[in-house]
């Protein structure tokens, strides 16, 4: 059962984010009220330092947890259907991943459509970890981390990775992940009522606005119908109250039909991208310490 703080968060979801009209204003009004949102969140530790980075046309930011190692990266792609969201709103949960993965964490600021469409978002994504191989970051101490649609991003750039003959990373870890812009899986339908987050029609509105008239199940938008095989460990977490539910199911039973070295955690009653308020609920919190043990064990090999 969820704690009480978490049945506390899930309603304010229900209310908060309906009334705030971001599912139903321009994306411009909806990047705002992320955008305030971010402001809400509050820092997780007093000395962590942000270092924005702008260069080799890469953009993202370092957040650098003082009790943290400074040689493994976790790489970060956020979520926001792709056409909302910034690094700023992650920084709490990303000094969270840095001090439980005794890491540096380098957010990615991907492209977002309409202005830029599929696939310059997972372009991005590889191109940035393209540039932490170029300097000198070892494969070996890398992990790719996302969410919603940037757990879509983990991994569409592990399979673009692949494609290119990149060395892949140590591991990865996608949280409630997109995996399938067809939206084809039931729990986009069957958990309506139960999902506090994501309203009736922004799958395929936001799915739109990415793919600009592409095809939704190329591999490259939609990973689920890729080739999976000789992928790292990969870590998935999902709510079982939330429409990308199925998301997670298939992409485990295909990563497993891979053999891949795959562990899922279906959180009961939880929602959207549960593990990302570990500043509001004791579930957040808990799920953080699982990950960064998960990435420890693998960049421990």
């Amino acid at each position: 059962m969820p704690s009480p703080e978490a049945v506390a968060m899930i309603e304010s979801f229900r209310k908060d984010l309906r009334e705030s009209g971001i599912f139903s204003q321009s994306l411009e009004q909806a990047r705002r009220v992320w955008d305030d949102f971010s402001v809400s969140v509050p820092a997780y530790h007093p000395d962590v330092r942000i270092d924005e980075v702008e260069r080799d046309g890469v953009r993202g930011e370092w957040v650098l947890h003082p009790d943290a190692g400074d040689t493994r990266v976790a790489l970060h792609f956020h979520g926001g259907g792709f056409v909302i969201g910034r690094p700023p709103t992650y920084r709490n949960f990303n000094a969270r991943i840095a001090e439980a993965g005794d890491a540096r964490v380098f957010s990615v600021d991907y492209r977002l459509a309409p202005e830029d469409r599929f696939p310059a978002a997972r372009d991005d994504c590889l191109a940035a970890y393209r540039w932490l191989l170029d300097r000198g970051t070892d494969a070996a101490d890398i992990a790719f981390i996302g969410e919603s649609a940037g757990g879509g991003l983990v991994m569409s750039t592990l399979l673009a990775a692949k494609e290119v003959g990149l060395p892949l990373p140590a591991a990865a870890v996608a949280i409630s992940p997109w995996v399938d812009l067809t939206n084809s899986g039931a729990s986009s339908r069957t958990r309506a009522a139960q999902d506090a987050m994501i309203e009736d029609g922004i799958l395929e509105a936001w799915s739109k606005e990415y793919l600009g008239g592409a095809d939704a199940a190329d591999p490259a938008a939609s990973p689920l119908f890729g080739d999976l095989t000789g992928l790292p460990p990969i870590y998935l977490l999902v709510g079982s109250a939330e429409r990308l539910l199925d998301d997670t199911r298939r992409l485990f039973e295909r990563l497993s039909d891979a053999d891949i070295d795959t562990r899922v955690e279906v959180a009961a009653g939880m929602p959207h991208n549960w593990p990302l308020f570990a500043h509001t609920i004791p579930e957040g919190v808990a799920a953080v310490a699982r990950i960064g043990e998960f990435l420890r064990q693998y960049w421990a090999r």
